[in-house]
């Protein structure tokens, strides 16, 4: 087994006394000073993260946009220059390959960024797709990220940026300055607040973190790991691939059907078609264990009347909320209604839940 590979930003954590953890075959930083200070770090003021395992592409060229109309479920077309989107990769029987965010830089020029677990089968597949030719770039090895989110994430940016980056509206992007350093500056996204992504060249990326680290520390700013980025994403009801995405889940199990535009021919929309038209036979659902104090985990099974019907894909406690919470897919053609009850088997005990809404959290309030 070959060794993981490490970011450009290894030595920044090392300094800072972070907990490494193997993932997507890199080496990431776990958690610095505890994963609950650094999730409530997110949640009142702003934390960075490191994300530059994920991985980035450019498509560009006049056929640019005909490979990502025939890969992608949500339309590109759709898109002024400067905005973002997300949007997912299905295989025929559409099943999820990867969930994914688009971004058009340009009339004929867009950049994807993937995750990390999926940038090799992701290349490949959009290279298998790309029969008329798209300029195809993986950039990924040469492309940094550092995330700042938080209420205070750009009020803090401000004082860095070169541009109007306040001005930049959700799910914009916009190129740029920061901290001396050439950005591509999204307004996306996992953790339910607001912030930024910022795309940068590899060579510039520890000069970025540290001077973004060096003006927050006015504003509480912390440098954030893997599982505070996790805690946050679920409960802010987002999926992550491996979990709640996989080849054997379509997007609208996933409850994920606003990102598929029907009618355009995309890989799986025949298939999407035909689950839409049968009816679903599983349903991603929220679940609270009624004692607050059980974590359902992922793979724990969960019963209705004592039949199992489907198993957690995500479960951890929730800091926000002081209590635990959970997503997981059950079988059938309803969707468990909000409120209706069914229980969680953890460790052959039998744990009463009862089915809730999502997100489990959202941006100022519970």
């Amino acid at each position: 087994m070959s060794p993981p590979k490490r970011t450009i930003l290894f030595a920044e954590h090392q300094k800072l006394g972070a907990r490494m953890t193997n993932f997507a075959g890199f080496e990431m930083p776990v958690q610095y000073t505890g994963i609950i200070e650094e999730h409530m770090a997110v949640r009142t003021a702003a934390g960075v993260f490191d994300l530059s395992h994920m991985g980035e592409f450019e498509v560009t060229g006049p056929h640019a946009l005909d490979l990502l109309e025939r890969a992608l479920t949500n339309s590109a077309a759709r898109l002024r220059e400067g905005q973002a989107q997300y949007t997912l990769l299905c295989a025929p029987d559409g099943g999820t390959i990867d969930d994914l965010i688009v971004y058009r830089l340009g009339a004929e020029r867009f950049m994807l960024c993937v995750n990390a677990s999926n940038i090799d089968a992701d290349r490949e597949w959009l290279l298998g797709l790309n029969i008329n030719g798209a300029d195809f770039r993986d950039l990924s090895n040469e492309t940094a990220l550092v995330a700042v989110q938080g209420p205070k994430a750009i009020a803090i940016l401000k004082r860095l940026a070169a541009f109007p980056v306040d001005e930049v509206p959700r799910f914009g992007i916009a190129s740029g300055e920061v901290a001396g350093v050439q950005c591509l500056a999204a307004c996306t996204g996992y953790t339910g607040e607001d912030g930024f992504e910022l795309f940068v060249a590899a060579k510039d990326a520890a000069r970025l973190f540290a001077e973004v680290m060096a003006t927050g520390a006015a504003d509480q700013i912390k440098p954030c790991g893997l599982g505070a980025r996790d805690t946050l994403r679920l409960e802010a009801g987002l999926p992550l691939y491996g979990h709640e995405l996989d080849r054997e889940t379509s997007p609208l199990e996933a409850g994920l059907g606003t990102y598929v535009k029907f009618g355009r021919g995309f890989v799986g929309e025949d298939a999407l078609a035909a689950q839409r038209a049968s009816g679903l036979k599983k349903h991603l659902i929220g679940l609270a264990t009624d004692d607050a104090r059980t974590i359902a985990r992922q793979g724990y099974p969960i019963l209705i009347d004592d039949a199992q019907v489907g198993a957690v894909t995500s479960g951890t406690f929730a800091p926000s909320l002081s209590r635990p919470i959970a997503m997981a897919y059950a079988r059938g053609a309803e969707r468990p209604a909000i409120g209706s009850k069914l229980e969680v088997e953890v460790r052959n005990r039998r744990i009463a839940a009862t089915v809730v809404a999502r997100p489990f959290y959202k941006r100022g309030g519970k």
